[in-house]
C-alpha cells in the first residue's frame, strides 16, 4: 500500500490556515509563523544539522492545544512533528515547512509521595522531573542528560544510571493519557487501552502525543560519582580491569566506559564515568578499587552529591548547537579487540578531521538482569536479554563534513556490531532518509517478534500514518 505524500503549510488554503491560528487565545497559545517573534528560538534544536523552517510552530499550553493540532494536521494530511528536549539529530522533531506541535510549556511535574507516582506533562525536560522528585527523596528512571524531553526518551526505551536496578524508563511508565491520530484523548495503563499502553512502552512517536506520563518512583540517596581519565596507552588494562569488574558487579554501580579526548590538550584518552547508588565515599573506593589498579589517573573527581546533579555531568558535551548525530550498537560482552579497533578509528578519524574533534564514544555497561527479567512480548520494547549499549556521538561545524562524519559513524556500529545480534534502539536508530525508516529488515531488528503486532496497532490507531517521524511503522 502506498501512503499519500504529506502536504505542507503553504498547500494548505489561507483561509483555512487562518481560521486554525484563531481559533487559540493568542494571550496564552503561540501560534508561531516565521515573521513572528520567538519563531527562530521555537525551531532550534540540540544539533543545528536538524533544525528545519516550519510552517507553523504552535506552543501547546493546554491539551486542548494538542488536540485541536492534531485533528489540523490529520485533516489536511500535513506534515507534522512534536518537539519536547528536541535532542533528535535526525530532525523527526522537526518539520520542513509543515507543522510543528512544541511541548515545552507544558512542563508541570507533580509528585504523590503515597503512592510514590510522578505525573509529568509531556514537554517536562527529565532534569525537572529529576529536581521535582528528589525533594521527596524520589527519583526514577531517566536518561543521563536532564537537558532530555522525557516524550522520545520514554517512549523509546530509555536508558539511564538507574536501569541496573530498576528496568528501562518504560518498565516504569505506569500509565499515560495520550492523543492520538483521530483527536481522542485516550488514558492508558494496565487496565486501560491495554494494546495502547503496550505499544507506547518502545514503539517511539508511532501512536500519539503524550500529554502526561505516570512514572513510578524510588526512594533515591545521595550518590558518589567519579570521573576518572586514563591516557592512551592504559587502555588495554583499564579494559581487562573492567571486565574484572563487571564479574562482580552490583545493581547499585555502573560503569560508562568512553573513548574521546581531553581538553584542552585534546589528546586521545579512556574516560570513565563512575556510579555508585550508595552516599559512602567509602564504598565507592572499595566498589572501583580495580579500576585504580590500572594506574595512576590523568584526571579524577570523585564526589558524592544529589541525585539530579548526576544527570547534569555531562552539560558539556549536551549543549545546544554544532551539528550532531547519534548512531548505537548493541553488544553481548565487553569485547576488547572490538574497543582497541574502534579505538584505533576515533584516534584516526579525529586526527584528520580536526573539526570532529569532540566526538567521542560511549559503552553503557548496564547491568542488563533487570531488563532481561521482563518478557520481550510485555512491552513493544524488545531485546530483553543481558546487553551493553553503545552510542557513537559525532559532533562537527560544517554541512561540508556530513558524510564524512556519518561514513565515519557506520564504520564503528559496524566494528561493535559483531559482537552483538544487530539488535537497534529505536531512541539512536539513524532517520535520516526517508529509505531507512521505511526498511522492514532494519525495524525488524529494533521490535523483534513484536513487530507484526505493533503494524496491526498501527492499522488501527494511525491508518494514515500522520505520526510517520522517526522510526515509523507503515501497516
Amino acid at each position: 500500500m502506498s501512503y499519500p505524500q504529506k502536504k505542507l503549510i503553504k498547500d494548505i488554503d489561507p483561509n483555512e490556515v487562518q481560521k486554525f491560528k484563531e481559533s487559540f487565545d493568542n494571550n496564552i497559545t503561540k501560534v508561531l509563523t516565521e515573521v513572528d517573534e520567538g519563531y527562530e528560538e521555537s525551531i532550534t534544536r540540540w544539533a543545528d544539522n536538524s533544525i528545519r523552517k516550519a510552517g507553523i510552530v504552535v506552543q501547546a499550553t493546554c491539551l486542548n492545544d494538542i488536540v485541536k493540532t492534531v485533528n489540523f494536521a490529520n485533516k489536511n494530511n500535513l506534515d507534522f512533528a512534536v518537539c519536547c528536549g528536541g535532542h533528535s539529530t535526525s530532525g523527526s522533531s522537526s518539520s520542513e515547512g509543515g507543522i510543528v506541535l512544541n511541548m515545552r510549556k507544558l512542563n508541570k511535574v507533580r509528585v504523590d509521595t503515597e503512592k510514590k507516582l510522578i505525573y509529568a506533562q509531556g514537554g517536562a525536560l527529565f532534569g525537572e522531573v529529576d529536581s521535582e522528585a528528589w525533594k521527596y527523596g524520589l527519583a526514577t528512571v531517566g536518561g543521563i542528560v536532564h537537558r532530555t524531553g522525557i516524550g522520545g526518551l520514554s517512549l523509546g526505551g530509555g536508558f539511564g544510571y538507574l536501569t541496573s536496578k530498576h528496568g528501562l524508563t518504560v518498565d516504569n511508565v505506569m500509565g499515560a493519557t495520550i492523543v492520538t491520530a483521530d483527536g481522542e484523548v485516550r488514558e492508558l495503563s494496565a487496565n486501560k487501552n491495554e494494546d495502547l499502553f503496550w505499544a507506547i512502552r518502545g514503539c517511539g512517536i508511532n501512536f500519539g502525543v503524550v500529554y502526561e506520563f505516570i512514572f513510578k518512583a524510588h526512594e533515591q540517596k545521595e550518590i558518589v560519582v567519579g570521573l576518572l581519565a586514563f591516557p592512551a596507552e592504559k587502555l588495554d588494562s583499564a579494559v581487562e580491569a573492567t571486565n574484572t569488574w563487571l564479574r562482580n558487579r552490583g545493581i547499585d554501580e555502573n560503569i560508562t566506559f568512553i573513548i574521546n579526548r581531553l581538553p584542552p590538550e585534546n589528546k586521545p584518552t579512556i574516560k570513565l564515568v563512575l556510579f555508585s547508588n550508595d552516599p559512602s565515599e567509602q564504598v565507592f573506593r572499595k566498589t572501583f578499587s580495580i579500576i585504580y589498579e590500572c594506574g595512576e589517573p590523568i584526571y579524577e573527581k570523585v564526589e558524592r552529591m544529589p541525585y539530579p546533579k548526576l544527570n547534569m555531568l555531562l552539560d558539556e558535551s549536551s549543549n545546544y548547537g554544532i551539528r550532531k548525530a547519534v548512531l548505537s550498537a548493541q553488544v553481548d560482552h565487553f569485547n576488547i579487540s572490538s574497543v582497541r579497533e574502534a579505538y584505533d578509528s576515533f584516534v584516526n578519524f579525529t586526527n584528520e578531521n580536526p573539526e570532529a574533534t569532540y566526538s567521542f564514544i560511549a559503552i553503557d555497561l548496564i547491568d542488563g538482569k533487570k531488563i532481561a527479567s521482563i518478557p520481550s512480548d510485555s512491552t513493544a520494547f524488545h531485546p530483553r536479554k543481558q546487553f551493553y549499549n553503545i552510542a557513537i556521538i559525532q559532533r562537527w561545524n560544517t554541512k561540508h563534513y556530513d558524510k564524512i562524519v556519518y561514513n565515519w559513524g557506520k564504520n564503528v556500529q559496524s566494528i561493535f556490531n559483531k559482537d552483538g545480534d544487530k539488535s537497534l534502539y529505536v531512541n539512536f536508530m539513524d532517520t535520516t532518509t526517508e529509505h531507512v525508516y521505511k526498511n522492514e529488515e532494519m525495524l525488524k531488528n529494533v521490535w523483534g517478534k513484536n513487530y507484526e503486532k505493533l503494524k496491526e496497532l498501527k492499522r488501527k490507531y494511525d491508518p494514515n500514518v500522520l505520526f510517520r517521524k522517526g522510526a515509523v511503522i507503515f501497516p
